[in-house]
């Protein structure tokens, strides 16, 4: 039963934990995401449906969170994408990619191929082969990734993945639906 005021999945109250998730980076980097790449519809805190229900396929949920299962595909175009340091000296990255699920490189999605590719992708875009001293700055950058924000507008899903700062472990909380301007962000409890 849920009481008046809570959220299924949680035991603390709506706002409670409306007020956790807009504090946290993959929120913050989600809300960019669109704000950066996609028109329309911004995410709404009150507009988050939790569950652990993914729906319909090809997303799936896991002990890791949410993920999407997809048949491969050529990769047509290079994703956009936005690298945010934040932090002293640069201790914490976040990357926003906004592109096809194709250019992750596996027909499986999830925290860890979605981090995985976020990290080479880092690494990628601040590494500079004419520049030998690039490579330590876009190594500690890969490896101080703390949260991954994933959107394909053209299928109409994004993924939002964060890294416990304890064990490393990327867990994806968000995913989003898109479809016929209509945005629909669910969090995994």
């Amino acid at each position: 039963m849920v009481t008046m005021g809570q959220v299924p999945g949680f035991a603390r109250p709506q706002e409670a934990v409306y007020a956790e998730l807009t504090g946290k980076a993959v929120w913050k980097l989600l809300v960019k995401g669109f704000e950066l790449y996609l028109s329309g519809g911004k995410p709404v805190p009150e507009q988050v449906r939790v569950s652990s229900q993914p729906g319909s396929a090809p997303v799936f949920a896991g002990q890791t969170g949410f993920g999407l299962q997809l048949p491969r595909a050529a990769v047509r175009r290079e994703p956009e994408r936005e690298i945010f340091v934040r932090g002293e000296r640069g201790r914490r990255t976040g990357i926003v990619i906004s592109g096809p699920c194709a250019a992750v490189g596996s027909r499986v999605i999830d925290a860890a191929s979605l981090t995985a590719y976020a990290r080479r992708l880092t690494y990628a875009t601040l590494f500079d082969p004419r520049d030998a001293d690039s490579a330590g700055p876009a190594i500690r950058a890969a490896k101080s990734l703390s949260d991954v924000v994933f959107l394909d507008a053209e299928k109409g899903f994004g993924l939002g993945v964060e890294l416990d700062r304890a064990t490393g472990t990327p867990v994806a909380p968000l995913l989003v639906r898109m479809a016929d301007g209509n945005t629909v962000v669910q969090l995994y409890p």
